[in-house]
């Protein structure tokens, strides 16, 4: 018997559940779940299954949301739904980064990032003088060690790209 239904991540942001990345508003098959859970955890195929994701594995309502057996105006909805939750693109392709002025970043700027903003705008930094001084500085400091990654990565980047 195969199930009739999926589970919607209904959030506007990327989630990792189930041991898989889930984007915005993209959809799971309950058939692909019951054979990843219900089956190690015996579950009955159906409303048991369905019970049992809600109560377990898929808590959080706002931003989970469990079909099971659509009807033709569900899904209607979450197209919508759909269409909402993901970004609206600037009709660039994913592989194009943005460019980032780097005369308005010294440095210190570069040093001074977190990793996790260091991932967004060293990747746009173009400047490999830059990018090989705030190396050279960031090497010195203790704690900068993945920030050193991120910009080491960026600098063969762009010597590849040259």
């Amino acid at each position: 018997m195969a199930m009739n239904g999926y589970v919607l991540n209904a959030s506007n942001i990327w989630t990792h559940a189930m041991k898989r990345s889930v984007a915005p508003g993209s959809k799971i098959p309950l058939d692909e779940l019951y054979e990843q859970y219900g089956v190690k955890h015996d579950l009955k195929e159906g409303d048991e299954f369905v019970q049992w994701l809600r109560n377990v594995k898929l808590t959080d309502s706002k931003r989970w949301k469990i079909v099971f057996n659509p009807s033709e105006n569900e899904i209607k909805e979450d197209a919508k739904a759909t269409k909402e939750a993901r970004p609206a693109g600037k009709g660039q392709p994913d592989n194009v980064t943005p460019f980032v002025d780097d005369t308005k970043l010294d440095i210190e700027d570069v040093v001074g990032l977190s990793v996790r903003n260091g991932r967004e705008v060293i990747p746009k930094i173009t400047d490999l003088k830059l990018l090989q001084y705030s190396l050279q500085e960031a090497n010195k400091l203790a704690g900068k060690d993945s920030l050193c990654r991120v910009i080491r990565k960026r600098i063969k980047e762009l010597q590849i790209a040259r």
